[in-house]
């Protein structure tokens, strides 16, 4: 039980959710695959298994780390981190259809904070004249 309440912390879901999106996400490779004979060309790649690479997708949306973490955290660069997060992610969102990709709305949200402190500008103390003349310049 303990395992299991560890797996979704880590991750965000349970291992039955895990084993779940990691079938669907085999199922949609492999029908890429077969619709686009072109992405099958080439040495194949056993760095990371897809079950590494729904792993990595999904620590990346709980932890957000930077590509660089996750590359050291599951053995890789971080440019190839970045590219099977970028894949994965694309694979996913053809099976999980979000509500609405580039709005938010108003029942999604819980709390709103908004930063409205002002930060000062520090303007040079000496030789303020080489950045400031005090003119106005009316060349708009």
């Amino acid at each position: 039980m303990t395992n299991s309440k560890n797996y979704l912390r880590q991750i965000g879901v349970s291992e039955e959710q895990f084993t779940f999106l990691l079938k669907r996400l085999v199922q949609e490779i492999e029908k890429d695959l077969q619709n686009n004979k072109m992405k099958n060309r080439g040495l194949s790649s056993k760095a990371i298994s897809t079950e590494g690479k729904l792993h990595l997708t999904l620590t990346y949306l709980r932890h957000y780390p930077t590509f660089s973490n996750l590359g050291s955290i599951f053995g890789i660069s971080e440019s190839y981190a970045n590219k099977i997060f970028h894949k994965t992610i694309n694979y996913m969102l053809k099976f999980i259809h979000p509500k609405k990709t580039g709005e938010l709305s108003l029942d999604d949200v819980c709390t709103v904070a908004i930063d409205v402190s002002e930060q000062e500008i520090e303007r040079p103390v000496k030789k303020q004249k080489s950045y400031y003349s005090g003119k106005k310049n009316d060349t708009l």
